[in-house]
């Protein structure tokens, strides 16, 4: 990599996402790959999960399919978020890499190319199986083009080390090719976005950096001190300002300072039709201020030089709905368009937590919404914290977003919820064809099961930790990356081959002792690399029994079938114990 920039980058990635042993064209795939999604996703994804390039990828490196602003890797998943937030948005995102430092109009051909291949009816023979799942679940989608308010949207991203200069041959290649997608049909919206090596600089800043954004907030009262809270203002600001932290630095939505808000923007329901009609109606517009309940914004530090304040790694915690309708009718705001404005400052976890319950009791909340608010997160944070400092490898459970970003640690050490509520179905729940599903889903339907208050902590802190083994032994090579797909079936194996006797109760004092025999496994480097190997094994050996990938029966791994035939084939292995 010459660019000594974009080198410090991809090595920040590499030690992040532990893919050193890759080649670094790959490594450069899953780089782009991850910056491209993670400036419109916002929760914790893997880069092997949107990159499907290799052979037979139709000259596509990376795809991912948004529905309700949600990475989507199946039909159930966008089914679910179809009937959570009752409406279907869709936004289906292409990548293509380069590590030349020149764009080739060939290159880009094949790119579009292969996009337009991927909206026809059948794809060519060859076509590997990252590209056919995505190919399955697009149309499942467009199989419920009645619930669409709108038809999808198709952005294309094209990125290379070279610096883009508007070559007049090149831009007539693109323009072409977008046409030509367009004349599909299938599209409200096509876009072609060129990424040069100061456009792939910018991405990873947008994705690594805290928000930084000043605005003009001039009509404000100080609130009294407040304990835990540096500052506090309450007023009134122009909507058009407000724009100003809502919008990147291309004038799109910026998505990610939504993370702690515990709502989803329900599209146009009721509500919203309101706050839209209100903007839109000349009269009503100045008197949006009186009829709209505002924004909350938590900010970890704010520069206020007279009525202009600079506010550092900020969050919308609420007045998701108000922002979104804001930003798709922004044309019609007027300079008389004000909304009510309640800004905190706070480093404190604790009182942003209280900020989010209190200013968000709103109907139609996510099931997982407040979830990590829960006494019961904290406790368990706590408790990795303790196990953390008995094991081998520092391992910390992150119940919020980035809160131990700035230690600047490798995946390996970090267990975010989604993961914890995977591994844990996976591994003690005995049912890992599950955890494909979203795990806000997961968590409802094993509501029963899981984060009960009577559950003892140290099934969750082994599942975490086996997870963080699985992942240290797919970096160093121990176990081939190809299994990735399956690895809450190897946490389940591992868990049935190593487990002493029997499994306890959650609720029991005996699950500790189970559990500190499998993380005194987990600790010894040899034999932990041993044990996750024989369950490789076990599940690869089931795989091959089943048939592998089965046309037109998707992925074995995901069926209940297939979990009972590792369960059976796992038990008959000698145990430990």
């Amino acid at each position: 990599m010459k660019d000594p920039i974009i080198a410090a980058y991809l090595e920040d990635f590499i030690k992040e996402f532990g893919v050193r042993e890759l080649k670094e064209p790959e490594q450069f795939e899953l780089f782009i790959n991850y910056c491209v999604i993670s400036r419109k996703y916002t929760e914790p994804f893997e880069p092997e999960e949107v990159s499907v390039g290799g052979g037979g990828d139709l000259g596509i490196d990376g795809l991912g399919i948004f529905v309700n602003e949600h990475l989507v890797q199946t039909a159930m998943e966008a089914d679910f978020f179809k009937k959570t937030l009752r409406r279907l948005d869709v936004e289906f995102v292409f990548i293509q890499s380069k590590t030349s430092t020149s764009f080739d109009g060939g290159e880009i051909g094949t790119f579009i190319h292969g996009v337009r291949q991927f909206f026809n009816q059948t794809l060519p023979s060859g076509t590997n199986q990252g590209i056919t799942d995505s190919f399955d679940v697009k149309e499942h989608i467009y199989r419920s083009c009645i619930d669409m308010g709108r038809s999808p949207t198709c952005r294309m991203f094209y990125v290379s080390l070279g610096t883009w200069k508007d070559d007049v041959s090149l831009r007539a290649r693109v323009d072409q090719g977008i046409t030509d997608i367009r004349s599909t049909g299938l599209f409200e919206t096509v876009d072609f976005v060129v990424v040069d090596v100061d456009g792939i600089k910018k991405l990873y800043r947008e994705v690594k950096n805290k928000f930084v954004r000043e605005i003009l907030f001039d009509k404000h009262t100080i609130l009294p001190k407040i304990d835990a809270v540096q500052e506090a203002y309450i007023g009134i600001i122009p909507a058009l300002e407000y724009m100003k932290l809502l919008c990147d630095d291309d004038g799109l939505l910026n998505r990610r300072i939504f993370y702690d808000n515990v709502r989803d923007f329900q599209g146009n329901n009721q509500v919203n039709s309101e706050i839209r009609n209100t903007i839109l109606n000349k009269t009503q517009n100045g008197r949006f201020v009186l009829l709209n309940n505002g924004v909350t914004v938590v900010a970890r530090n704010v520069l206020k030089v007279g009525a202009s304040f600079r506010l550092e790694d900020y969050q919308i915690v609420n007045g998701c709905q108000t922002s979104h309708v804001l930003y798709l009718h922004r044309d019609h705001l007027t300079d008389q368009t004000y909304l009510s404005f309640k800004l905190i400052v706070t480093d404190d976890a604790d009182v942003t937590n209280h900020v989010i319950q209190g200013t968000n009791r709103q109907t139609e909340i996510r099931p997982e919404a407040f979830e990590s608010l829960s006494p019961f997160q904290k406790e368990l944070e706590e408790n990795y914290a303790a196990m953390g400092r008995r094991m081998a490898s520092s391992l910390f459970y992150e119940r919020r977003s980035k809160q131990y970003g700035h230690l600047g640690l490798g995946r390996e050490h970090i267990i975010t919820m989604p993961a914890q509520v995977k591994c844990f179905v996976a591994m003690f729940l005995n049912e890992p064809q599950s955890t494909h599903r979203y795990y806000g889903e997961l968590l409802n339907s094993y509501r029963n099961r899981i984060f009960n208050e009577s559950d003892r902590m140290l099934p969750y802190v082994t599942a975490g930790a086996a997870l963080a083994a699985t992942e240290r032994l797919f970096n160093k090579g121990v176990l081939p990356r190809s299994s990735k797909y399956a690895r809450y079936q190897i946490l389940m194996v591992f868990r049935i081959q190593n487990g002493s006797g029997e499994m306890p109760k959650m609720n029991s004092k005996a699950i500790d002792k189970y559990c500190e025999s499998l993380i005194s496994l987990i600790n010894d480097e040899d034999r932990c690399a041993t044990a996750f190997r024989n369950a490789n094994r076990t599940v690869e050996s089931v795989r091959e029994t089943q048939g592998a990938w089965c046309e037109g029966r998707g992925r074995p791994e995901r069926t209940k079938a297939f979990t009972s035939a590792l369960v059976k084939a796992a038990s008959q292995r000698p145990r430990r114990g």
